[in-house]
């Protein structure tokens, strides 16, 4: 049986500097990129973040939370006796003035430095890569670079894209630091239900057939029963997922959403392949019906998952655009300038 599910996907961006050095270190890669390492212990975790270098303590932050997959945040190459270092998240943060620092925070396990020929992907990862830990994981963090980055916090900004962005909800739930939130490209409903509306589109584009979608949706339906049956195993499905993970994200980040009222820039694409466009129209129709006015609502139309538009001359991003206009809405949406 065929069953249609969204790619659950992780924007990175590989950008590589290369030196003739003896062994590749995390602290090269480090100072290449002009970030510095830095670790939380939190009962027996030890949680480790990576934190744009600044000169002097600041009083704005801003937090980046990547999507889905086993993927580093730094990692290399050899070849003739070069070494060349890559980073795996976007360019955002060399677009903050002196007045910001900018976090990331790697996934669980896998945190140091990789080589981009042997990324192996540890217990650990599978152990805890549910909704609850990756919380209390960016929750400590934001906690330890307030104490330690910061002097008197006035904006604590977090975005997350695709999975980053309902870890971003949950999260703003949860730290009452946090002044604005950016929910980019995340499910709004239910993850088994929007993969059964991808199959629902399918049909009516003439993809498969109508019995087709109905098999596969049954289908859906009847992993999720098993998912919830035994909601805490850790076994790898062929996902590369567990059943905690899936499990973890069973509430639907719109009831998250609801809870807040900090200020909240919702982007979603209209050509976006892994999070149905058609859900997230219900997200300012939530907010009107509860007389809610903290939601900012922004749809790319040209756009797919990661803010790409494809033209004549080949694909385009508008990442950094929407950054930017995303930044621009923090400012003016700050209560000293309203």
């Amino acid at each position: 049986m065929k069953i249609i599910v969204v790619s659950l996907f992780l924007f990175s961006f590989h950008l590589c500097y290369s030196q003739s050095t003896a062994k590749p270190n995390i602290a090269d890669a480090l100072e290449r990129f002009g970030f510095i390492e830095e670790q939380v212990i939190a009962k027996q975790d030890t949680i480790t973040y990576y934190l744009k270098d600044v000169d002097k303590k600041v009083r704005k932050l801003v937090l980046f939370i990547q999507g889905t997959d086993a993927n580093p945040i730094f990692s290399y190459a050899e070849k003739d006796s070069q070494i060349s270092y890559y980073r795996w998240f976007v360019d955002d943060y060399l677009m903050l003035d002196s007045s910001y620092t900018f976090a990331i925070i790697p996934k669980p396990g896998m945190a140091g430095l990789y080589s981009d020929t042997d990324i192996q992907i540890p217990q650990e990862y599978y152990e805890k890569n549910h909704l609850e830990y990756r919380v209390r994981q960016l929750d400590a963090s934001i906690e330890h670079i307030k104490e330690n980055h910061m002097a008197k916090p006035e904006d604590i900004i977090v975005y997350g894209h695709s999975e980053g962005a309902v870890i971003g909800a949950a999260l703003a739930a949860k730290n009452k630091s946090i002044t604005h939130l950016g929910f980019w490209s995340g499910n709004v409903l239910h993850n088994f239900y929007e993969f059964s509306l991808f199959n629902r589109i399918e049909s009516i584009q003439g993809n498969i057939s109508d019995k087709e979608a109905h098999e596969n949706i049954m289908g859906i339906l009847g992993w999720y029963a098993s998912v919830i049956d035994q909601a805490n195993s850790t076994e790898i499905d062929h996902f590369g997922f567990t059943n905690k993970r899936w499990s973890s994200y069973e509430k639907a980040p719109l009831e998250y959403l609801n809870q807040l009222s900090i200020p909240i820039y919702a982007l979603f694409a209209f050509k976006d392949q892994s999070t149905p466009i058609e859900t997230a129209y219900l997200l300012p129709i939530s907010f009107l019906e509860k007389r809610k006015d903290n939601l900012t609502f922004e749809v790319c139309l040209e756009c797919d998952h990661s803010y790409n538009i494809h033209t004549e001359e080949g694909e385009k991003s508008l990442w950094s655009m929407q950054f930017q206009g995303f930044m621009e809405w923090t400012e003016k949406s700050n209560p000293e300038t309203n």
